[in-house]
């Protein structure tokens, strides 16, 4: 290991990567009449009652979510503009390592180009970048923060394109709730969480059980005897606990396990999960001085994962390989200060590291029945940052914001390994380079209050996302497309501008954001060859299939504007509408000039939602939505096109007494065929058809919606 690998692992047992503010912010003396934006404490970093009122900020409460008709948290967060996962299919039914999460449309791949926070704590994979959904228990959340824009220049890597902060409820009550629903497609699932409150301890436990429900994932017209339902199973628990030290100070602790399992299609395909999670750090106030908060944390996870080519009449299918181990784990944590030097200044500061292990083992080269040979791969990664935020209420109307942060990454020991299986000889054995690189993220932002009831907003930020383990050493296939791995990969550079308002009035708010993005070096899936030969570095690839090869491609810019409005109706009624243009094209490409111009694969440019929500305070509430999503492209070569589509959810609930409420949930109501990827032969998978639920819910008495993160007393 290098000394920097030690360096990182050291940083690590004092403070270690990525987490949240304080959880009980500081409220200033005298807030000013420009700091209109909603708390948002988990994704900015910051205590004081605006966290940086430049930025597009969309927060999910916990009445919109107890109302929406998703099951996920990955579709529940469909309604905010700009979010989408790699494909179109919800993390139900999609493999995880396509489950990663972009804003803004600048994603090209799986990988996340935004941070997950669950109460600080990065949910994003340590190997792949990409998030477990079902490992955040539905009943334990409170709220959910969506930034978006680059918060690179507080959280570093990862959070590229912005940040997503998961708040859940804290246990410092005694309080229940219980969930428990079935539907179509064998849908079920059941979710409970209870916490109480013992003197100066708290403690809260929770678990989840869910099965998404079995669907073909090919288009009727292509499916063969070979295809079968897909679907997946899930489970988590989760223990948390508090602990009041003085009235100044405050302990917590945390720990997790998941498990998930998960059918792909066919026969043979199939993936699983398996990962747990420690947390535990100090919250101290300190009277005039500001206040401290340290968090350390660590993952143990393992994965596997089966894939296989499928003949062309689709009755066949010949085992093509078998990732039986992907083990990886990581360690880290923060050390922050928060207070108020200088009046009119709130000042953020912190430093934080990373440090990640993974390998990917696998079997390939399927001949006469047998593999023959055996493939690893792995490396370790470290990374580290320190940063400064200046919140300063300039005037009464004009809020400014200046943040800074200094980021090194290294990966380093990594390693290339390949054997016969029969006789063990060694075929590969080399190290792959070391890579380092050092980056400055900086953001300025400015709020004015032009009039009481209007904020204009601006902000110019940079950002970046360092490759992932699974993009430098674990190659992947869907059905007879591969994609080999790359470890000479650069990280991803991001620049960009947002202008845009924020419009309050009773009953009524808005918002709209126009931005202009550049990724320099952005990691594309690109398109080496056609298969029926022998392709490198993919080797082998059937006939209608292709070999593509993670590369830094050149440069990509995305123009758009986001768009979203709510407002109160009357009668209990309120509508909402989101809308985001984003036109995001490949700008150069060293390597392949003629994909110059070319739209981002998987990333329509129109997409948005309208919905309705009615809650009078009655024993009923309901809500509807419609999702619509334009036309994209399969490919980086935009030769695959996806059709649009256009979904309609519905949630109606009634409350029954002594804490119980029945709901009906349908998503896809209309059973709209929703094109989810095209193969090079032509072949079309799909996502979820009509799933409808039945359910209810208990909530104990002393249940509240008040997270309980007041001022310690």
């Amino acid at each position: 290991m290098t000394k920097v690998g030690v360096a990182s692992i050291a940083i690590a047992a004092l403070a270690f990567a990525f987490t949240s503010a304080p959880a009980w912010a500081e409220k200033p003396a005298n807030p000013s009449p420009s700091q209109l934006a909603p708390i948002s404490v988990t994704a900015t970093r910051s205590t004081s009652a605006v966290a940086d009122p430049s930025a597009a900020v969309t927060v999910v409460d916990l009445e919109q979510l107890e109302k929406s008709a998703a099951r996920t948290l990955d579709d529940v967060l469909r309604r905010v503009p700009g979010f989408s996962l790699f494909r179109r299919l919800g993390s139900g039914a999609a493999h995880p390592t396509t489950q990663g999460v972009s804003l803004r449309g600048i994603g090209a791949s799986g990988t996340s180009r935004a941070l997950v926070l669950v109460d600080g704590v990065p949910l994003n994979d340590p190997f792949g970048g990409w998030i477990y959904w079902g490992s955040v228990p539905s009943s334990t959340i409170e709220r959910v923060e969506v930034v978006r824009s680059s918060g690179s220049s507080l959280w570093g890597n990862y959070a590229m394109g912005g940040v997503i902060g998961v708040v859940t409820r804290a246990p410092d009550q005694n309080a229940a709730r219980l969930t428990v629903e079935g539907g179509e497609r064998g849908s079920a699932g059941t979710a409970g969480w209870v916490s109480g409150k013992f003197d100066r301890s708290a403690l809260g436990l929770d678990g989840q059980w869910v099965r998404s429900g079995d669907y073909p994932l090919v288009r009727s017209d292509d499916r063969g005897p070979i295809d079968t339902a897909g679907g997946s199973g899930s489970g988590n628990a989760g223990l948390r606990v508090q602990y009041e030290l003085s009235p100044a100070t405050r302990l917590h602790f945390g720990a997790r396990g998941f498990r998930e399992e998960r059918d792909n299609g066919t026969p043979y395909t199939h993936n699983e999960t398996s990962a747990g999670l420690f947390r535990a750090g100090a919250d101290v106030k300190m009277p005039a001085h500001g206040r401290i908060e340290t968090n350390v944390f660590a993952k143990v996870q393992t994965f596997r994962s089966t894939f296989s080519a499928v003949a062309p009449d689709r009755a066949s299918e010949t085992p093509a390989a078998d990732q039986y181990d992907v083990p990886s784990q990581s360690a880290g944590g923060s050390l922050l200060w928060s207070g108020r030097p200088v009046q009119r200044h709130h000042v953020v500061s912190g430093i934080d590291a990373l440090w990640v292990e993974g390998k990917s083992k696998e079997f390939g080269r399927y001949i006469e029945g047998d593999f023959t040979r055996r493939r690893e791969g792995g490396a370790s990664q470290g990374m580290g940052g320190i940063f400064v935020e200046d919140l300063f209420e300039a005037t009464s109307r004009l809020d400014l914001t200046t943040s800074l942060r200094l980021d090194y990454w290294q990966s380093y020991d990594g390693y290339r390994r390949e054997s016969a299986v029969d006789t063990g000889t060694s075929l590969v054995d080399r190290p792959l380079a070391d890579q380092h690189e050092t980056m400055v993220s900086p953001r300025l932002g400015a709020a004015y209050e032009v009039l009481d009831t209007v904020t204009l907003r601006t902000a110019a930020y940079r950002g970046f996302r360092a490759p992932t383990l699974n993009e430098q050493v674990r190659p992947f296939r869907v059905r007879n497309d591969i994609t080999e791995a790359n470890e000479a990969l650069d990280p991803e550079k991001l620049v960009g501008v947002d202008v845009g308002f924020d419009h309050r009035v009773s009953g009524w708010t808005s918002s709209a954001t126009f931005f202009w993005n550049q990724i320099d070096d952005p990691i594309f899936n690109v398109t080496v060859g056609d298969g029926g030969t022998v392709v490198e570095p993919c080797g082998f690839v059937p006939t209608g299939g292709v070999c593509r090869q993670r590369r830094n491609l050149g440069s990509t810019q995305i123009l758009g504007v986001e768009v979203g409005t709510e407002v109160e109706v009357g009668f209990g009624f309120t509508g909402t509408l989101a809308y985001l243009f984003s036109d995001g094209r490949i700008d150069s490409a060293r390597e392949q000039p003629d994909l110059i111009g070319n739209r981002i694969p998987q990333v329509p440019q129109h997409q948005g939602t309208l919905g309705l929500d009615f809650s009078n305070g009655g024993p009923w509430r309901a809500s509807a939505q419609v999702r619509i999503a334009g036309q994209q492209f399969e490919d980086d070569a935009n030769s695959r096109s996806l059709g649009r589509f256009a979904t309609v959810d519905l949630f109606v609930a009634r409350e029954l007494g002594r804490g119980f409420e029945l709901f009906v949930a349908a998503e896809n109501l209309l059973n709209q065929t929703i094109e989810n990827g095209r193969a090079a032969d032509g072949l079309v998978s799909i996502g979820a058809p009509r799933m409808v639920r039945l359910g209810v819910r208990y909530s104990l008495d002393g249940f509240s919606q008040n997270s309980g993160r007041e001022e310690l007393r």
